[in-house]
C-alpha cells in the first residue's frame, strides 16, 4: 500500500457516478425554467429579495444569467449588464456543480472557475438559491423556529445522557443537527487517549495518515490531524465496529450508515496542542471556520452521514471547542449567515472528557482558534452511506481538489485567489 496520495481534482466526478450530462443550453432554455415554474421559484424567491443578477459563462462564450423579475427568478441568455457576480467555469466543472459533486468553494480552490466580476461574497448571495435550483436542496431559514418532540421551542443548549429517551434524542439530532451525550465513553477514556497518543507518536510528516503545521512562535512542527486511524489501530476499528455504546449512538440516526475506514479522512483525530494567541503557519484546516464536512461536494450521495466525536479533553472557553449552527443539516446555507457567533442558532458545544458529540456532516459547524490555554484532542468516528464506498476509492476524498493535499499545508481561499490568480 502506498503511503502517498497525489492530488486528484477529478475525485467524485459526475460521469463516474453515471449522472446525466446536461447540455448547457438545453438546461438553461428548457430544464431550469421548467423547474422554476414547477415550484422551485417559491422555494428560492424569498431568499433573493434585493439580489443583483448573477451570470455564469463557459469558456466558449455561452452564458446565461439568473435575475429576479417580478418576485421570481428568470433565466436569460448572455451576461446581464447589472450582474455583480459573473463566473467563467469549465463545462465539466459546471456539470459537477449541477449535481452537487462540487461546491463554489471547491470549484475556486480547484481553479475550475474565474471571476469575471465580483467574488465569493457576491456569489454567496445566490449560492443557496442556485443549489436549490440545481438539486432541490432546501435553503436554511434562520428565522424558522426549531421545535422539540412536544412542539415547544427547542433548547439548543440541551445535553443528554445515555439514560435519556432515545426517541427524544433522535428528534433533537434530526432537528438541530447535533447532539451532546454526557459521559458516554468515560469508561473507555484512558485507553482511547493512550491509543491516540501512540498513533500521534508514530506519525511521520509526508504520509497520508497525518497533516502537519508549524507553531510560528516556537518553530515546532506538529501533526494537527491524524487520519485513517482505524487502518492502524485495532482499538479504534473495534470502536467503530463492535463497541455497544458507539453502536447505540449511531442507531440514533435511524439511517443505513456504515463505518468509513479508508475513504474521506477515515477515523480522524483533531489535535490542538496550543492555546490562545498561538500563531500557526497559514493553513485552511489548522483551525476551521464555519463549514460542512461534505462542503466540497458529494453530499447528495454520501449523506446523511454523521461523525461521532469522542472528547479526550475538556472543550470550552479554556481551550477550543466545536460550534454548531442548529437546523442547517441537509440545507443550503449562506456563508454570511454563519459568520458570527452572535447568530441565535450558533451553539458552542461545551464538553468534558468522555463526553460524545454527534453531528451530521452536512450540518454547519466550526472549530475556531482556542480562547484559553488548554489543549484539545477529539477523536471522530465517521459513519456514511454505503454508496460512499462506490463514489470514492480507497484513500480518496473530496479534499484532493485542494492545493497542497497530502501535505497539510493547504492554503486558505484568500491565499489561493491571491497567489494563484484565481480572480482576474
Amino acid at each position: 500500500m502506498s503511503e502517498m496520495v497525489e492530488r486528484n481534482t477529478n475525485v467524485g466526478d459526475f460521469s463516474t457516478w453515471g449522472l446525466v450530462a446536461w447540455d448547457f443550453d438545453d438546461f438553461h432554455r428548457r430544464e431550469l425554467p421548467h423547474r422554476l415554474a414547477a415550484g422551485v421559484n417559491t422555494q428560492v424567491s424569498w431568499d433573493l429579495a434585493g439580489a443583483a443578477p448573477f451570470s455564469i459563462a463557459l469558456k466558449d462564450g455561452r452564458a446565461y444569467s439568473y435575475a429576479m423579475d417580478g418576485g421570481a427568478v428568470r433565466v436569460m441568455r448572455g451576461i446581464h449588464e447589472q450582474a455583480q457576480c459573473v463566473i467563467e467555469i469549465e463545462e465539466r466543472a459546471w456539470q459537477n456543480y449541477v449535481h452537487e459533486l462540487r461546491t463554489p468553494y471547491s470549484l475556486v480552490l480547484a481553479q475550475a472557475v474565474h471571476f469575471l466580476r465580483g467574488g465569493m461574497g457576491e456569489w454567496d448571495a445566490w449560492a443557496p438559491a442556485i443549489q436549490c435550483m440545481y438539486s432541490g436542496r432546501e435553503i436554511f431559514d434562520p428565522s424558522k423556529p426549531l421545535r422539540d418532540a412536544q412542539g415547544q421551542p427547542l433548547d439548543l443548549h440541551r445535553k443528554f445522557t445515555l439514560a435519556d429517551d432515545h426517541e427524544e434524542m433522535t428528534h433533537f439530532l434530526h432537528t438541530a443537527g447535533y447532539l451532546v451525550v454526557r459521559g458516554a465513553l468515560t469508561h473507555r477514556l484512558q485507553e482511547i487517549a493512550d491509543e491516540i497518543e501512540r498513533v500521534r507518536a508514530q506519525a511521520r510528516e509526508g504520509e497520508i495518515f497525518s497533516w502537519w503545521t508549524e507553531n510560528l512562535a516556537s518553530g515546532v512542527r506538529f501533526p494537527y490531524r491524524l487520519m485513517f486511524i482505524s487502518e492502524r489501530s485495532q482499538l479504534v476499528r473495534s470502536l467503530m465496529e463492535e463497541d455497544p455504546t458507539v453502536a447505540a449512538l449511531v442507531a440514533l440516526v435511524k439511517r443505513d450508515v456504515i463505518p468509513l475506514h479508508d475513504r474521506g479522512q477515515g477515523a480522524m483525530s483533531v489535535l490542538k496542542p496550543f492555546g490562545a494567541g498561538s500563531k500557526l503557519a497559514p493553513s485552511i484546516a489548522g483551525n476551521l471556520g464555519w463549514h460542512t464536512d461534505c462542503g466540497l461536494g458529494g453530499c447528495t450521495i454520501m449523506c446523511p452521514s454523521v461523525n461521532i466525536g469522542i472528547h479526550l479533553d475538556a472543550a470550552g472557553p479554556q481551550s477550543s471547542q466545536l460550534w454548531a449552527m442548529a437546523g442547517t443539516n441537509g440545507r443550503s446555507v449562506h456563508h454570511a449567515t454563519s459568520m458570527g457567533a452572535d447568530c441565535p442558532n450558533a451553539v458552542p458545544l461545551d464538553t468534558c472528557p468522555g463526553d460524545v458529540t454527534i453531528h451530521y456532516s452536512c450540518s454547519m459547524h466550526a472549530g475556531p482558534p482556542p480562547t484559553g490555554p488548554n489543549q484539545r484532542r477529539t477523536l471522530y468516528l465517521p459513519f456514511y452511506t454505503p454508496e460512499t464506498l462506490r463514489l470514492l476509492g480507497r484513500f480518496q476524498s473530496f479534499e484532493q481538489v485542494l492545493p497542497g493535499y497530502g501535505s497539510g499545508d493547504i492554503p486558505s481561499l484568500d491565499q489561493v485567489t491571491k497567489e494563484q490568480s484565481v480572480y482576474r
